[in-house]
């Protein structure tokens, strides 16, 4: 497990350049327009490509032939991206706590903190739901199908916060905010976690 953790962060590893430059970009953008927001938005997306990128080098390079001759457990393999996914969230959330923090001081939004734990709530959540849709129809379907979901599943919730944060139903958004940001994280957990016991069974299934 932890060998097949580490192949993969080494993979990241030699992306570093790329993502080091991004990441500060949009650090410091965030601090410029005084909205950690632009940031979160970036390492969101960033997660779910990195984690797609990995499962592209697997298929492409015949990772999972290789693989199947070592003493290990399929459901380990797809243990480890799950491990990886929940790595990069926490990363995620370590460097966006700390932006907001002083975006909102330079910037006298005076946002209160619960409010920001509560969005932030629902961004990880979603994260996680975004995540656990993409993993097992990448492992079912392929890279380039799973592509497909991957881009619908980042851009329809951002295209749905744009009409929910637009007319009346802003009003009614942040009426349930509260709702949301309690149930969002123990609904995405376990449906990220049957996402898991599916990511295994199709691998199971699948011949290589």
């Amino acid at each position: 497990m932890k060998a097949l953790i580490l192949k993969d962060l080494y993979l990241m590893f030699n992306q570093k350049n790329l993502i080091v430059t991004l990441t500060l970009l949009f650090f410091f953008a965030s601090f410029f327009f005084g909205d950690p927001g632009m940031l979160m938005i970036f390492l969101t997306v960033l997660c779910i490509t990195q984690i797609n990128t990995l499962l592209a080098y697997d298929e492409t390079s015949n990772w999972y032939r290789y693989v199947y001759t070592m003493p290990v457990k399929k459901a380990d393999i797809v243990k480890s991206k799950y491990i990886l996914s929940l790595i990069l969230l926490l990363l995620m959330l370590l460097i966006i706590f700390p932006v907001f923090l002083i975006t909102n001081e330079m910037s006298g939004a005076a946002i209160e903190m619960n409010e920001f734990l509560k969005v932030l709530s629902i961004v990880a959540s979603s994260l996680l739901i975004m995540l656990g849709l993409t993993i097992p129809a990448t492992i079912k379907y392929g890279i380039q199908k799973g592509r497909i979901l991957i881009l619908a599943a980042i851009f329809i919730p951002i295209i749905a916060t744009n009409i929910v944060s637009n007319g009346n139903w802003s009003v009614r958004f942040f009426e349930i905010l509260d709702i949301l940001s309690l149930l969002s994280l123990p609904v995405s957990a376990i449906l990220f976690y049957l996402s898991y016991k599916l990511s295994t069974y199709i691998l199971e299934k699948k011949e290589f």
